[in-house]
């Protein structure tokens, strides 16, 4: 854990183990209500973070306060939604071969990105057709939400690269907000979970040995840093913290260094993600499919 703490420049706090993470985000007291609020540098980056991922005056569902109007009810609907279509998509149907193929390096020319997109892509609008286009779009808003390219991000916005961006991909899942945060936020991470599949395919006696269930788990990623703001003073970690403090949960850090798969989706939070159940089980589908078609 990591305070940065200068009056009136920043007051931020990194948490990268496990049990500081849950009980931040099981407490209600610290929010995604983010208040402008100060210090200078806390008040920037939450500028730029909510300006990426919000449309048109929007915030995307992962950076709406607990309380916003709707949003625990759309947050249910799509994870009842999702949990609905695991067990097809864990079977291995055939919209996952592209993504088999892949895996298996039948398809070479491919690129792995947009096959992704595609898959998610269609849980939000069965029209939705991924390309060059749309995948660029999800790798410039996924790169003006990380750190650093101060410079970049600044030209970025002047240009109006990442409202173009999201402009492309909002109208292609009918204007869910959801649907956009997946399709170039989070599909990042089940784009590192298929890299992983693929190299464990490479290798025959690992690939000979690990059944679907045991691949899904060694191909989930949790994200980067999520953010929460304090409404009051606390204490984490014996750390203190007063209302206005920037909250950085480190999960995957924290997920690599102790092995709690719970930091991957936030389960049993407020906060969970919606596809907790629909992630491993599109892994499963693409390792039954990419192994089935060599009889294994």
């Amino acid at each position: 854990m990591e305070h940065k703490h200068i009056p009136g420049l920043v007051d931020v706090i990194k948490v990268d183990q496990p049990a500081g993470i849950l009980q931040i985000a099981r407490d209600g007291t610290l929010d995604r209500a983010f208040g402008s609020g100060k210090p200078l540098l806390n008040r920037l980056l939450l500028r730029r973070i909510l300006g990426v991922l919000s449309y048109k005056s929007r915030r995307f569902p992962t950076m709406s306060a607990r309380k916003a109007t709707g949003r625990e009810t759309q947050q249910d609907a799509l994870w009842q939604k999702l949990n609905a279509a695991a067990p097809d998509v864990r079977a291995g149907p055939a919209d996952l071969e592209p993504l088999a193929m892949w895996v298996r390096g039948s398809n070479s020319d491919a690129a792995v990105g947009p096959l992704v997109q595609q898959v998610i892509g269609r849980l939000f609008s069965p029209t939705f057709e991924a390309g060059e286009a749309t995948w660029a779009a999800a790798e410039v808003v996924a790169a003006s939400i990380a750190p650093g390219n101060t410079l970049r991000n600044l030209a970025w916005r002047l240009t109006g690269k990442v409202t173009r961006a999201k402009g492309l991909l909002a109208p292609m899942v009918g204007g869910d907000l959801a649907g956009v945060h997946a399709v170039s936020v989070a599909i990042h991470n089940v784009v590192k979970g298929l890299n992983q599949m693929r190299g464990l395919y490479r290798d025959a006696s690992v690939r000979q040995t690990l059944t679907p269930e045991m691949v899904s788990r060694r191909c989930l990623f949790a994200p980067g840093v999520v953010l929460r703001q304090a409404t009051s003073s606390g204490t984490v970690g014996g750390c203190p913290y007063s209302a206005g403090t920037l909250l950085l949960l480190e999960l995957e850090r924290a997920r690599q260094t102790s092995g709690d798969e719970s930091m991957i989706f936030l389960a049993d939070t407020w906060s969970r993600c919606p596809a907790e159940q629909w992630v491993p089980a599109m892994l499963e589908g693409v390792w039954r499919r990419a192994t089935s078609a060599h009889g294994e």
